[in-house]
């Protein structure tokens, strides 16, 4: 950004580009459904829209808006992008729009049905069998799943603008379409950071749309029950979609679901929790059609679920969309919709596709051979968005080449117009306005008497006005799209308007095990990351206090963090060290290293990609603060070496997981989820102080008194400590507060007798007469502890504590391959039944 910026009215620093459609501008004019956005923003000044779209841009990492999958290191994935200026339609332009975009569903859908019907469209020469029976995307096992009254009940459409002015198809969405969630949230921050300007401009509200979608699968549900149980299916993190996912199923208020978390039962699906097997009337499918059901399909997609397919034939479950809907996405089908139009639905196709021409029709291929320099030549049987091949790039080699290519295979291509897409105002980096390239995706979904079309839409920009990747990552970045209308719409909600008494309960045990799971890892995870980033401080403060040599305490704690596993073990043994770099100069790579399979920055690492899966079971606040953890840590790790900047780190994240504890123990329901994350978090610091104490203790420097003030230090008992024996530092005082002491919330006795507890209150699906085995295990280790004496904790050897910390520790991890073969692991990955040739194997 330029240090001083110009004075002049921001909506003159935009210069139209020549050769193409300008949204905003007609020969230097700003268009009349624009004027009173640029009034408002001249009036605003450069200086305050830059602050606004830095708010943008900290709700948006607060919200943890991104786009891609969440792998084990979460700081990959890439950060969604607004731009605050957005697209603005008038009235006219998009009921044009609604118009084309509902006729074309209904299309779709009656094409749909008869393909996966009676194929009248076959029978009677309106389709070309290759154009059916060469598509991959044609679902053999589909054929009798769409005999209900809508195949196709959720559309999206992408749509550029021509430099005559005309919106044209570029692309159809039906298999599992995307981006509503973030044309949503796109609407969400705008409202939040520039209410005044979208005030101004009186604006069609998108919540009607979302009022839409729930009644639409309410009324799919094949139970008429007054609240069915509506799961939206997932592929799940390793999607890019992901936090699209989590959004919609926590704005919709539906279940968020993977394959491993379903079942099929006698024809039904079902929802496995900790409760048992509850039935899912509705499913809205997120995933590629062609991996639903591994039986009938194949495939080991984490969204399988065996037997779906077989559950919709026999009614009891409705999905959204009918697998075999995807099957339209072809471009093929655009060359001959206009005459499919006429024949079934007796009407001119009011909103048209991109030109494209078939290749295997001869006159076709003739014309794209002539013309091949000005088109785009792709794929005729996969979703546009994948290989696109432009003529104009092309030498002539290149040319001959693909002229070959379509010869012998013409079926397999089509040729498409290249369009130079309309410009749009962005904000750009350098000061002042810079033009954009837009695509818009639209979308729809049925109701009682059609398709209604959300007034809004999903707009990306490019700096290029040439073919835009079409997937939701395409663009440099997003805006929101203003619908303009001359009467307000009412005001609606999606929350319900009937006032009534409820039947009053309590949080159950019905929530997937996969969820429990995660949530116990979650636990772990931030006790691990807690007693670490102790450690670690600790250790820097002494390297620092003693110049950069390494004391007897430093050693000891140096030998604990390579038991522990959070640094190689050559730093704790005296000749290995020496060929080491030196751990001052080294700590800080060690600690950001998400490598380093026990170490810090690993542990952190899978608090941000946890707390990711769980999102939609933990308040936003819980997540933005352990999202601010993960973000907080790694960057000054990455940017300094020094122990002063190093130590301020270490400080800033267990300050900040101390907020995130603060805010669990306070604000989650005591049900499941939050047993499971704390149970979670007591195994881990009962597990990880029993191996801390006991490796201070066989470091053999454990009687000093610098040892032992440390080991105080890092359990955060000094104040304890000072409270009840002055300076008086003593080993059995010292052990009795992190070891034996219930009262002490951070000793090894407390987290035992928390954990007893928690075992006791977990859902038992037997009637045992005696024990179960985790609670023996958890009764086992708290009584050992519990039987220690002053004399154990204050023996110079100190082999019975040490014994007993093995036993805890032994205790600890016993327990928690316990709890995940009962609770944590009811499934797994659906497996393929079908090798790639189709074959049973």
């Amino acid at each position: 950004m330029p240090s001083t910026l110009p004075s002049v009215p921001m909506s003159a620093t935009y210069s139209p580009p020549a050769g193409m459609f300008d949204e905003a501008f007609q020969k230097g004019v700003a268009r009349p459904h624009w004027q009173e956005f640029f009034k408002r923003l001249d009036l605003l000044g450069e200086k305050e829209f830059r602050k606004r779209t830095s708010q943008a841009d900290e709700f948006l990492d607060e919200n943890g808006v991104t786009y891609g999958a969440i792998s084990d290191q979460a700081t990959t994935q890439r950060p969604w992008k607004l731009d605050l200026i957005p697209l603005i339609l008038d009235e006219p332009t998009w009921q044009t729009i609604e118009r084309g975009i509902a006729q074309r569903t209904r299309l779709y859908d009656l094409l749909i049905r008869d393909l996966y019907g009676e194929q009248k469209t076959l029978r009677e020469g309106w389709l070309a069998p290759e154009t059916v029976y060469a598509h991959s995307g044609f679902l053999l096992p589909a054929i009798g799943l769409h005999e209900r009254e809508r195949s196709l009940v959720y559309y999206a459409a992408e749509l550029a603008r021509s430099p005559d002015g005309r919106f044209w198809v570029m692309a159809d969405r039906s298999d599992s379409p995307m981006g509503v969630g973030f044309a949503l949230e796109n609407r969400i921050i705008s409202n939040r950071t520039i209410p005044h300007l979208s005030k101004s401009c009186q604006t069609r509200k998108l919540s009607p749309f979302f009022v839409q979608l729930k009644q639409t699968l309410k009324a799919l549900s094949p139970r008429k029950v007054e609240h069915p149980r509506i799961a939206l299916l997932s592929p799940g993190p390793s999607n890019p979609n992901y936090f699209e996912d989590v959004y919609l199923a926590r704005y919709l208020s539906y279940d968020l679901t993977q394959g491993s978390d379903l079942a099929v039962r006698d024809d039904f699906v079902y929802l496995k929790t900790l409760a048992g097997l509850l039935p899912v009337d509705v499913l809205l499918l997120r995933g590629n059609e062609s991996e639903l059901d591994p039986v009938e399909f194949g495939g080991g997609a984490t969204h399988g679920v065996p037997g779906l397919l077989q559950a919709i034939r026999a009614g009891n479950v409705a999905t959204v969309n009918v697998p075999g809907c995807g099957i339209i996405e072809a471009p093929v089908f655009k060359s001959q919709l206009p005459k499919l139009c006429r024949q079934l639905l007796g009407e001119e196709l009011q909103l048209p596709s991109i030109a494209t021409w078939w290749c295997q029709i001869p006159e076709s291929r003739e014309y794209v051979f002539e013309n091949l320099r000005s088109l785009v030549v792709k794929p005729a049987f996969t979703a546009s968005g994948g290989e696109e091949i432009i003529g104009a790039d092309l030498s002539a080699e290149e040319i001959d080449s693909l002229r070959r290519r379509i010869e012998q295979n013409p079926h397999a291509f089509v040729a498409q117009e290249l369009i130079a897409r309309s410009a749009v105002p962005m904000l750009s980096a350098e000061g002042g306005l810079q033009p954009g390239h837009v695509a818009l995706r639209v979308f729809a979904v049925a109701g009682e008497d059609g398709y209604s079309v959300m007034p809004g839409g999903l707009v990306r920009v490019s700096d290029s006005s040439g073919p835009m990747e079409l997937s939701i990552a395409g663009g440099m970045t997003s805006k929101d799209l203003w619908v303009l209308t001359s009467e307000p719409d009412e005001a609606v909600s999606l929350l319900p308007t009937e006032h009534y008494n409820v039947t009053l309960k309590r949080t159950s045990a019905m929530f997937p095990s996969r969820v429990a799971d995660d949530l116990f890892w979650l636990g772990r995870s931030i006790e691990k990351s807690d007693l670490l980033a102790r450690m670690i401080r600790s250790l820097l403060t002494r390297i620092e206090m003693s110049n950069l040599t390494i004391s007897n305490e430093s050693l000891s704690l140096t030998r604990a963090l390579a038991v522990i596993g959070a640094i190689e073990p050559g730093f704790a043994i005296g000749e290995m060290a020496r060929s080491l770099p030196k751990l001052s100069e080294a700590i800080g790579s060690i600690t950001s290293d998400t490598s380093q399979t026990n170490g810090l920055a690993q542990a952190v690492s899978e608090i941000m990609r946890l707390s990711s899966l769980v999102r939609d079971w933990i308040s936003p606040e819980t997540w933005q603060q352990l999202h601010r953890t993960g973000t907080e840590f790694f960057n000054p790790l990455a940017e300094s070496s020094d122990l002063g900047t190093l130590a301020d780190t270490f400080d800033d994240l267990i300050l900040t997981l101390a907020s995130v504890m603060g805010l669990i123990d306070n604000g989650m329901i005591r049900g499941p989820a939050w047993r499971f994350l704390d149970i979670g978090r007591r195994i881990e610091r009962a597990r990880t102080t029993a191996v801390f104490v006991r490796s201070m203790i066989e470091s053999g420097k454990f009687q000093d008194v610098a040892t032992l003030k440390m080991i105080i230090e890092i359990s955060d008992c000094q104040m304890t400590y000072r409270s009840r024996y002055l300076d008086d530092v003593q080993q059995n005082a010292v052990f009795d507060l992190c070891v034996t002491d219930i009262t002490n919330p951070r000793s090894i006795a407390s987290q035992l007798n928390l954990i007893a507890d928690h075992v006791d209150a977990l859902p038992n699906h037997t009637n045992e007469a005696l024990r179960n085995t985790e609670k023996r295990l958890a009764m086992a280790a708290l009584h050992a502890v519990r039987m220690l004496t002053s004399d154990d904790l204050g023996e110079k050897s100190s082999r019975g504590l040490i014994s007993i910390l093995s036993q805890v520790e032994g205790s600890m991890r016993e327990l928690s391959k316990v709890l995940e073969q009962k609770y944590l692991l009811h499934s797994g990955t659906p497996r393929q039944l079908v090798d790639t040739a189709g074959a049973i194997s």
